[in-house]
This record gives C-alpha cells, sequence and structure tokens, in this order.
C-alpha cells in the first residue's frame, strides 16, 4: 500500500503537468497581433481540427463493429446517421452528439 504523502507527490506531479500542458501552447505560439489575428499555422489548425477529430472518433467507434450478428450494427450506425442529419440541418455540435448519444443508448438499453 502507498503512503499518503506518495500519493499526494503523485497527484501533485499529474496535475504541474497537465496545467504546463495546457499553458505550452501560450507560450510556445505567442501571443496574437495587436489587430487580434494568429499566425496562419494557428488558423489552420483551429479550421482543420475538429473535422479530423470527429472523423478519428467515427472511425474508431464503427472499426469493430460486427454487422453478421444480432443487432447487425443497428444501433450504432441508426445512431450515427441521426447525429450526421442533426448536425447538417442544425450546425451545432453539441445538439448532434448529444442526440445520437441519447439515441444510441436508449436503442441499446431499451429498444435492441
Amino acid at each position: 500500500m502507498i503512503s499518503d504523502l506518495h500519493a499526494f507527490a503523485v497527484i501533485a506531479v499529474i496535475s504541474v503537468v497537465t496545467i504546463a500542458l495546457r499553458v505550452a501552447p501560450f507560450f510556445v505560439l505567442g501571443k496574437p497581433d495587436s489587430d487580434g489575428q494568429v499566425n496562419g499555422y494557428l488558423r489552420y489548425i483551429g479550421e482543420k481540427m475538429p473535422t479530423g477529430v470527429m472523423v478519428l472518433l467515427v472511425a474508431y467507434t464503427i472499426k469493430d463493429l460486427n454487422v453478421t450478428v444480432y443487432p447487425y450494427g443497428l444501433p450504432t450506425l441508426v445512431s450515427l446517421v441521426v447525429a450526421a442529419v442533426l448536425y447538417w440541418k442544425t450546425d451545432n455540435s453539441l445538439l448532434s452528439i448529444g442526440g445520437g448519444v441519447a439515441l444510441y443508448m436508449t436503442l441499446v438499453n431499451g429498444v435492441v
């Protein structure tokens, strides 16, 4: 069993590293220009990263989906389509993700 001091030290180190990683981009990339513009690389990352992250999350979600066994992946696929349509119609990420997750949980726990 670890001592209280050891547990506190581990939590302190993890906290410092987490805070440092959150603050590091501000020091590395610098402050915005006087007119509030950020450099081109940061603007490019800000535009492309959300789409890339969502594509990776969707790919990770469906990579092990087995469509040959009941329920044939229907809860996942139906929820994915509903989330995509919600985002397409409303352009609201929070609504589409929340709606997709709520539908998936309902289908998995209540219907299928």
